[in-house]
Parts: C-alpha cells; sequence; structure tokens
C-alpha cells in the first residue's frame, strides 16, 4: 500500500458494521505505522551524536491541515509514569456525572481499538470514528508527499481522530493521556490546557526519556502550561524537584493532590477519606478498581476535578464509575483470574501489594513482557518473598500484534528461577500458556496474567470480543458484568 492509497480503505456507503468500521480504522493505522518517517522527537545515537526529529512540528501541522482549533474546549492534560490512564478516566467520568460533554483519549487500547476513544460516557461511535478517519486519511496522504515531515504516526493519526470526534460531537471538555512523556508528546500540540495532571513519575521508557527521575521528570513536566495550573501526585523528591523549577519557569499555579486515607480495599474496590489541602474531608469515598494504587490515582483526580469547578457529588459518581480494562482486573467467573499489565516497578508493586490481600492456596502466573521492560524486576516481585512454595510460572510470548518485539520465555524463565521460582514452564502461544494454566488452577487457587497490557487485553477475549465491545460501547459489555 501507497500512501496515496489510504483514503481508499473508506470508500463506498458508510454501512459498515461496528466491528467492520473499526477493524478499518485499524488497518489505517497500522499501515500508518508502517511507512517510513522521520523520529517524532530528538534522541541521542551513536557516539552522542543529536539526532533531530520532528517534535510536535508534525502533529500541529495534521491539526492545521484538519482545520482544528480547540477555543471554546477546555483541554486536560495527564501525563505520568503511573496512573495516567485511571486519573483521566476518573476526571472524564466526572465532567460526565456533572453534565459536562467531555471526550477522552487513551493509549494503548488492550482488546479493541474502540477503547481509546471516549465520549460522554462510552466508546465513541463507530460510525463517529469512521467519518473522522475519511478525513484523516486524505490529510495523511497529502502529508506523505512532504519529504521534510512525513505522513503522521499511528499515535498521532489516532489522536486526531478523538480530537475530530470531540469536535463533530460539540464537546467542552477534551482529557488526553499522554502517550509517552510530555515534551514531545502528540498530546502536547493540543493547546493551551486549562489544568495540566502529574501523577507517579519513576523509571519507564529510559531509552527515549532519560535514564535518571529527574530526567524523566522533566519531560513530562513539558506538559505544563504557561500562566495555567498544574496538579501533582505525590512525587519523589527528585521529580517534585524538577516538576517545581518548571512550573516557576512557566507562571504556572502548582498544586498538591489531596491525601488518600483509611484506605480498605478489597476484590469490590477501595473505600477511602479524602483529605483536601483546605481542610475539607470526604469520608466514604469509593472506586471500584482494585488496589490501594487507586486511592491514590482517585484523589489527584478529585483534586483536578475540584479545581475543575466540579461538585463533591459528580466528582464521587465520577470515581466510582471509572474503571479501565486490565488494571488488576477480576474477571467474572472460576477458576478466579486477575489480568493487570503491570510492566514497571511501580505497577508491579501495586500487583504484588493487592495480591498479597487476595487469600489463595496457589498462584498461577501467566506472564509475558515487551523486550524493552524490566522483566527481572517482575521476576524478583513475584518469584521472591511473595512466592509460594507451589506458585506456578507459565511464560510466554504478547500476542503477535504487540508493537514491539516480545521478550523470549527462555530469558524471562531464567530471570525467574534465578528468582527462585521452582515450577517455570515455557510456551510461544500466550493461549496455551493460559489454558495450562485454567485446567491446572482448583477452586482455592488463583491465575494471574502480568507483564505486559498487550497479554492480558489479548487473553480478555476469553470474556469479551472486539465485536462486544465495539457493539456495546463499552470494554465490560453488560451480557458478562452483571
Amino acid at each position: 500500500m501507497q500512501p496515496s492509497d489510504l483514503p481508499t480503505l473508506f470508500a463506498g456507503p458508510e454501512t459498515a458494521s461496528p466491528a467492520e468500521t473499526y477493524r478499518r480504522v485499524g488497518v489505517f493505522l497500522n499501515a500508518l505505522a508502517a511507512f517510513p518517517k522521520k523520529s517524532w522527537r530528538p534522541r541521542i545515537i551513536s557516539r552522542g551524536v543529536r539526532a533531530e526529529g520532528p517534535g510536535l512540528d508534525r502533529m500541529r501541522r495534521l491539526l492545521d491541515r484538519l482545520g482544528m482549533s480547540f477555543r471554546g474546549r477546555s483541554v486536560v492534560h495527564v501525563a505520568g509514569t503511573s496512573g495516567k490512564g485511571s486519573t483521566a478516566l476518573m476526571i472524564a467520568e466526572s465532567l460526565h456525572a456533572a453534565g459536562r460533554r467531555t471526550a477522552a483519549f487513551f493509549s494503548p487500547h488492550v482488546t479493541s481499538l474502540s477503547e481509546r476513544f471516549w465520549m460522554c460516557g462510552r466508546v465513541a461511535g463507530a460510525d463517529l470514528v469512521g467519518r473522522a478517519a475519511r478525513r484523516v486519511a486524505g490529510v495523511a496522504a497529502e502529508m506523505a508527499g512532504d519529504v521534510e515531515i512525513g505522513p503522521p504516526s499511528y499515535f498521532e493519526s489516532a489522536l486526531a481522530l478523538l480530537l475530530l470526534c470531540a469536535e463533530e460531537g460539540a464537546c467542552e471538555f477534551i482529557v488526553l493521556e499522554a502517550g509517552l512523556g510530555g515534551t514531545y508528546d502528540a498530546t502536547n500540540a493540543v493547546a493551551p490546557g486549562v489544568l495540566d495532571v502529574l501523577t507517579s513519575i519513576g523509571l519507564d521508557h529510559t531509552d527515549l526519556l532519560g535514564d535518571t527521575v529527574e530526567q524523566i521528570a522533566r519531560d513530562k513536566a513539558g506538559i505544563i502550561t504557561p500562566g495555567g495550573g498544574v496538579i501533582t501526585a505525590a512525587l519523589v523528591p527528585e521529580a517534585m524537584g524538577e516538576v517545581q523549577a518548571a512550573a516557576a519557569a512557566r507562571a504556572a499555579a502548582l498544586h498538591a493532590s489531596p491525601e488518600a486515607e483509611a484506605v480498605v480495599c478489597g476484590e469490590d474496590g477501595c473505600r477511602f477519606t479524602l483529605h483536601f489541602r483546605d481542610g475539607i474531608h470526604w469520608e466514604g469515598v469509593r472506586t471500584r478498581m482494585m488496589g490501594a494504587h487507586q486511592a491514590a490515582n482517585a484523589a489527584l483526580a478529585a483534586g483536578a476535578c475540584r479545581l475543575l469547578g466540579l461538585e463533591e457529588g459528580d466528582i464521587r459518581a465520577g470515581l466510582w464509575e471509572a474503571r479501565l480494562p486490565c488494571r488488576i482486573e477480576r474477571m467474572p467467573g472460576d477458576p478466579p483470574v486477575i489480568l493487570d499489565g503491570a510492566h514497571n516497578r511501580a505497577k508491579i508493586r501495586a500487583l504484588t501489594d493487592t495480591l498479597g490481600r487476595i487469600p489463595a492456596d496457589r498462584r498461577l502466573f501467566v506472564l509475558g513482557a515487551i523486550g524493552d521492560k524490566d522483566y527481572t524486576a517482575l521476576a524478583w516481585e513475584l518469584a521472591g518473598e511473595l512466592a509460594g512454595p507451589t506458585d506456578r510460572y507459565f511464560v510466554t510470548l504478547p500476542p503477535g500484534d504487540a508493537p514491539r518485539p516480545g521478550l523470549s520465555p527462555k530469558k524471562f524463565a531464567r530471570a525467574l528461577r534465578e528468582a527462585g521460582a521452582r515450577e517455570v514452564e515455557e510456551f510461544v502461544d500466550p493461549w496455551q500458556a493460559f489454558g495450562r494454566a485454567i485446567e491446572e488452577a482448583g477452586e482455592s487457587d488463583l491465575v494471574v496474567v502480568a507483564g505486559s497490557l498487550f497479554l492480558a487485553g489479548e487473553l480478555r477475549k476469553r470474556w469479551v470480543s472486539e465485536e462486544q465491545i465495539a457493539w456495546a460501547g463499552s470494554a465490560f459489555h453488560p451480557e458478562v458484568w452483571k
């Protein structure tokens, strides 16, 4: 396929089913990913030579050619290492509960492409996304002829789809989860922001963002809007220093998240008290997502929503409604299965903390990771102190459509054995590994899928298909989650 062929994907009448429309949009985005293009951000190549990328210029040109303006719309940016998806959804759901027409963008999706595009309480309708894709495909074909900048990327084009949907849907608020970093992330081209939100910051994507917390925090603080406002989660001193410096340099008001206390978590979510910096406290706040870290995400979201002028009742409703798939997600039915995408240290610790509170005779882990992730940390956490003498480990590859190569099961298995795991099996096929774990699980055992959102999202198809998500407008199909 040539770039000039992109518009032909959407030729003909708009009569396709939701699943077929989303399939065509996926083909379009994957075709863009395959076209040669310049790296999107400055990077260091061999011998310390700095190679310049288009940064935000390509995204800005895409928006300009689409004729997009964000006047009259309030943009909320959410960046961070962990928790940004959950925090962004909590903010979006709270705005929706308050009656504000709201769109939100998430990445990556885990089972269905539709999960990236959220509008007014559900995934965006396929007809709306299809119309947006027709426009983006035409502009992408034109941009491909520009040798200086080239065609937009998968991520840039997906973001443009959501923004066009928000425009057609007359959305007042747009909540954007950053994909990677902040300074050069495509979401940062959507400006100005009415509020910027920074979740926890730690080591991840060190090949692109830097190998220290300070460097990563400096990059993520690039979302801060000059003269605007920013609210942060509790950050380690190295990260907070960078955020404070960026806020001061841009004359932005810096706010601290409220604190979540008296946190009680179970399989039905969390209950806690929120203490705000102005002395106000809310008791009995609840989330449906598992893990004490979700109480911290909810605290940050609540603080952001108060800065946006929302009332307590709407914020409570939004925190409760928010739920994302494969974030320590307990699946319906037996044997008990938890799906999670933990792949960095903060997320791994959140998972192990939650697992330590769930009684089980044995844990049967189905693990797979992308090759650039910290699989040794995952191995030591899961096969170290947490491990029981009868726990088992089924190591596999993430699905073939993951955006980067998967880690060799042999390499992962070796790390688990070095960490103390006794029973480890290797599989190439993730469904075969999962099937073995399900077959061996007794009624008092727990099956845990972790290491990659792409692995967890693929295996989630055991309960709900891409077609069902597209038809229902939700990753939580009502016939499955009753």
